[in-house]
């Protein structure tokens, strides 16, 4: 039992170092071939969650082919969030907490963000391969 959980941890950190995985307060990011999983949860889902929020738990599948752009956003008063946009992806509100708590957002970790700048990177190499 405690060889499995050590293979499963250091599968996850050469994933997590490819670039393929990146884990924050909001969710979880995974590369999986031509398709990004989004799978909105963590920490704040549970919390959102208990305040009464919908949408703070949710799995989405993507076609990288179909994302037409990634960003992340850093408030002033806020954590740092990714935003995907896709077709029917909502739009930018302009109100921070919205925006966070939005369907293509997941907010990222408090202190190291390399995973996500990792995705990000990765995604749009695959973006740009598709052209």
């Amino acid at each position: 039992m405690l060889l499995r959980a050590l293979v499963r941890r250091r599968k996850h950190r050469r994933l997590v170092a490819a670039g393929l995985v990146a884990c924050g307060l909001g969710g979880r990011l995974s590369i999986v071939g031509n398709r990004l999983m989004v799978n909105k949860g963590g920490v704040f889902g549970v919390l959102a969650t208990m305040l009464g929020f919908e949408g703070a738990f949710m799995e989405r599948a993507l076609r990288i082919s179909q994302i037409s752009a990634i960003e992340i956003d850093k408030p002033a008063l806020f954590l740092r969030y990714m935003r995907i946009t896709y077709p029917g992806a909502p739009h930018q509100s302009g109100n921070n907490l919205h925006d966070m708590m939005a369907e293509n957002a997941i907010l990222m970790s408090l202190f190291d963000n390399r995973p996500f700048y990792r995705v990000m990177a990765r995604i749009e190499a695959l973006m740009d391969a598709d052209d």
